[in-house]
């Protein structure tokens, strides 16, 4: 349709038109957001981790509603919890926003500002950069692979909260119980913004 529109104006071009420009980028992203969702709904390895993939209200693709189960070997064992993708519109050049939606004690988790913001380098490098250091390929699989692996080992270099990696750090049973005291009270509600 757009290659017959500039077929009967030959003195119009992509250039003159920038919403164009726009518009076929947000389709374009549409189009891979589509597939990609299919892609996650299907894939036997996040299957494996407990990831259940829909959509938030209104079906739109650039806000995904993500749950996750706490593994059995953690102090989040029995949580359901609920992470929110927010895509850009420029995606895949850049990556998206991850965020718990459930209130979780955590390191690398914002309770105070950006509230359910997680922190992790490999999901701030592709949000700000779009690329990811040492890794040749980064989507959103690999990201939950990531998120889910915090569960275990929670970066103190990345803490949101000083005290809170004091405690991780020098005493990580007390933290481990305030975890798992979280999780009871929060792993199957879910907060918005």
């Amino acid at each position: 349709m757009i290659n017959n529109f500039y077929m009967m104006n030959p003195n119009m071009n992509q250039m003159n038109c920038p919403n164009l420009n726009f518009i076929s980028q947000k389709q374009m992203t549409l189009s891979r957001l589509r597939k990609e969702f299919q892609l996650c709904q299907q894939d036997e390895d996040l299957a494996q981790i407990g990831c259940t993939f829909g959509l938030y209200p209104g079906n739109d693709l650039f806000q995904w509603r993500v749950t996750m189960f706490g593994p059995e070997d953690s102090p989040y064992k029995g949580g359901i919890f609920t992470i929110k993708i927010i895509f850009p519109e420029n995606y895949p050049k850049y990556g998206p926003e991850f965020k718990f939606m459930n209130k979780i004690y955590h390191l690398n988790v914002d309770l105070q500002q950006d509230l359910g913001h997680i922190s992790l380098s490999s999901l701030n490098e592709w949000r700000i950069s779009g690329i990811v250091q040492g890794k040749k390929i980064y989507g959103v699989k690999q990201a939950l692979f990531d998120i889910f692996c915090l569960f275990y080992k929670q970066g103190i270099d990345s803490s949101y909260d000083e005290v809170m990696a004091q405690q991780y750090e020098y005493n990580r049973k007390k933290f481990d119980e305030i975890a798992k005291k979280w999780t009871n009270d929060y792993a199957k509600l879910t907060f918005e913004k």
